[in-house]
């Protein structure tokens, strides 16, 4: 299936939220046509309407639209307390998870990326996560993560290099997620949201239900995770008030 119908409708779309004309040809000479798409879903925010109707060209079309709506409905209006707008969406006032949700969100999110791993034949996650790491539920202010690849455990390895990699393994995908990727992973710089708006493409390649479902119920909560030892993954809760 040709990407360009749905390259051309997105350039429309986006020049009616600009209040502008579209360009003349194409994303230019120095950017693909994917990563012309970044930065595209945030024109519509705060709630993505006008994006109605964008994916019944496909199969999948309701299940997009709907993983999508959702994501504009988790974060609402972009613009800060302080003024400006968000870049990213991000969720700024979600509601409180029970500790023992959490746990069992991140156990579902670890255990179906290990599925998925094994579904695209990528033996190095798999094998990691076949041992599931402890799940440890704290709140606050999450620390930062190494930045220096030698100071990281290869546990968090697998979530930050390898983990994000493997939707790109499924076979026969239609050629729409690849385009999508980029302008997904921008709205939020995160691979496993990214992943979960695209679910929908990878569902029948892979035969394997949503792995990213309680990802994206974590996110939705505020919760971050961290990984700072071979054998567990920390959750951090949003502080709220008592």
């Amino acid at each position: 299936m040709t990407t360009a119908p749905f390259i051309e409708r997105c350039r429309e779309l986006a020049s009616q939220a600009g209040g502008g004309e579209a360009p003349e040809s194409g994303p230019g000479p120095e950017l693909t046509e994917s990563e012309s798409l970044i930065g595209f879903f945030q024109l519509f925010r705060p709630d993505g309407s006008d994006l109605s109707g964008l994916f019944d060209p496909f199969p999948q079309g309701d299940q997009l639209s709907d993983r999508l709506q959702r994501v504009y409905a988790a974060a609402g209006d972009d613009r800060r307390p302080q003024g400006g707008r968000d870049a990213f969406f991000i969720v700024r006032s979600p509601s409180p998870l029970p500790p023992e949700s959490a746990e069992h969100h991140g156990a579902t999110w670890i255990d179906g990326l290990r599925q998925l791993a094994e579904a695209v034949g990528d033996d190095r996650v798999a094998e990691k996560l076949a041992s599931p790491p402890k799940i440890r539920v704290l709140e606050g202010i999450p620390p930062k993560h190494p930045k220096q690849p030698h100071e990281r455990s290869e546990l968090l390895n697998v979530f930050l290099d390898h983990a994000p990699a493997l939707t790109e393994k499924a076979a026969g995908v239609d050629p729409h997620a690849e385009l999508l990727r980029p302008a997904y992973y921008f709205m939020a710089c995160d691979a496993m949201l990214r992943d979960y708006l695209m679910w929908p493409f990878y569902a029948e390649p892979t035969g394997l239900a949503d792995p990213f479902g309680s990802y994206f119920t974590l996110w939705t909560h505020g919760v971050k995770f961290r990984v700072f030892q071979e054998d567990q993954v920390d959750l951090y809760l949003p502080r709220h008030p008592a």
